[in-house]
């Protein structure tokens, strides 16, 4: 239906003589035939899969209509009818694909059976990305574990049996879809249950002890002679046309975004200029690029003795002490924030004028957190992998728990971003939803 509304949209556009049976028929065909080329139809994925299949499935296809016309017909079509049927295609698969999968995971439609194996904190951050993401529909059956580490899944979830009693319960339940949720499980122990639960399953898959590694466009190489599976990743932003790409989609937002929000700017300022006394603008310094210090722009938030009034209501109060050393930051009440700044933070108008940043080549719109200076300690072995990237205005812990995280897994995940660094996860990140 999306291919077919597309095919009608662009003849709105240009006038062009096009028969009924391309609309109705050849063209769903050949588009049909590239997406499920990307797998789009056929198996559960990150929605963000999903949407990097969409792109290259279109694509493709685009040319091998643009092919076909040229070698099979006659035809005369102007060339910008290409690019503007391309992108019609791509915003109605998009929004076609994001409603249906809205309404199928809040309807609680076409969920799929599955049963896990190993219920401990892997199970436990397994289930909260299946549950978030809108690629998954999973009906959890049950666990199968000998000894539960996680308190929350036995309180939520059927605990069927123990790890030795699977291949008999996924028999008798017929579920065709397990997955191995213990990346701490022996070897042995682990070949062992594969090789009994395989042949009773269509589809199995298990989590291998990796976590934190990189994983963006992790290649699976089979060296079968040997029984052996090497893993093959790249760093994508080592490669200097992924830098280009990323400093490209930049400017264009950038540049489009300044000139719509401009006169926001100025309200803000004036805003900012009537609650307090002192300048408009906060310009601190930051940790940039390979470690380099800049100037990051921001609306002034803060009274003008900000630190003193810190320290000041620190010594008065413990928890908002212990606070601050955990997270870097007082969540509830900061006694520092003006009343203008107050709203200001909470919905990020603050950091408006670091689009200037952007535009410098000093920050991205999405990328790790702009650290202090004096944080550097704090970052610790992390730094040379968080300083490969310039700062992100948003970035990935802030779309993952903004509020609810610690310094130091604010610093885990700009890393994680760092090494699984995609045009896709920065495109995710900037519509506010997790990857």
């Amino acid at each position: 239906m999306a291919i077919v509304l597309t095919g009608q949209l662009s003849t709105v556009f240009y006038d062009l003589p096009i028969h009924k049976a391309y609309i109705f028929l050849w063209l769903p065909l050949t588009f049909l035939l590239f997406l499920a080329q990307s797998k789009i139809y056929s198996t559960m994925q990150p929605f963000i899969y999903t949407v990097r299949s969409i792109f290259y499935g279109v694509s493709f296809a685009v040319v091998a209509c643009v092919v076909a016309i040229y070698f099979f017909t006659s035809w005369q079509v102007p060339r910008p009818f290409f690019l503007l049927f391309w992108l019609l295609m791509l915003l109605v698969l998009y929004s076609e694909r994001l409603l249906v999968s809205i309404y199928l995971k809040h309807r609680h439609h076409l969920y799929e059976d599955v049963i896990l194996i190993g219920a401990g904190k892997t199970a436990e951050r397994t289930l909260h990305f299946f549950k978030d993401d809108l690629g998954y529909r999973y009906n959890i059956v049950g666990f199968l574990d000998d000894n539960p580490i996680s308190e929350q899944i036995p309180g939520q979830y059927k605990m069927l049996g123990n790890v030795d009693e699977a291949e008999t319960i996924i028999k008798n339940t017929a579920i065709q879809t397990v997955i191995i949720t213990a990346p701490g499980m022996e070897r042995a122990k682990m070949q062992n249950l594969i090789t009994k639960v395989q042949p009773h399953v269509r589809n199995l898959s298990y989590v291998p002890d990796l976590i934190g590694t990189p994983m963006a466009d992790v290649e699976a190489q089979s060296l079968f002679s040997e029984e052996i599976l090497m893993l093959h990743m790249k760093n994508n932003l080592a490669l200097r046309r992924n830098r280009i790409y990323k400093r490209f989609f930049d400017l264009v937002l950038t540049l489009i975004g300044g000139i719509a929000i401009s006169p926001i700017l100025v309200c803000l300022a004036i805003c900012i200029k009537l609650d307090t006394k002192g300048s408009v603008f906060y310009n601190a310094d930051r940790i940039g690029k390979d470690g380099k210090n800049f100037k990051c722009y921001k609306f002034r938030s803060m009274h003008v003795n900000a630190d003193e009034i810190l320290q000041d209501y620190l010594k008065e109060n413990p928890e908002a002490a212990a606070e601050w050393k955990e997270y870097a930051k007082l969540r509830d009440y900061d006694p520092r924030v003006t009343k203008a700044g107050t709203w200001m933070r909470k919905y990020s108008l603050d950091e408006l004028p670091q689009i200037f940043n952007v535009i410098k080549g000093d920050m991205s719109l999405v990328g790790p957190r702009p650290y202090l200076p004096r944080e550097k300690e704090d970052i610790g072995e992390e730094l040379s992998t968080i300083t490969m990237s310039v700062p992100g205005i948003t970035g990935y812990w802030q779309v993952s728990g903004r509020n609810d995280v610690s310094f130091q897994e604010r610093v885990t995940m700009d890393a994680w971003y760092v090494r699984n660094w995609s045009v896709w996860l920065d495109i995710f990140a900037l519509m506010g939803l997790p990857a």
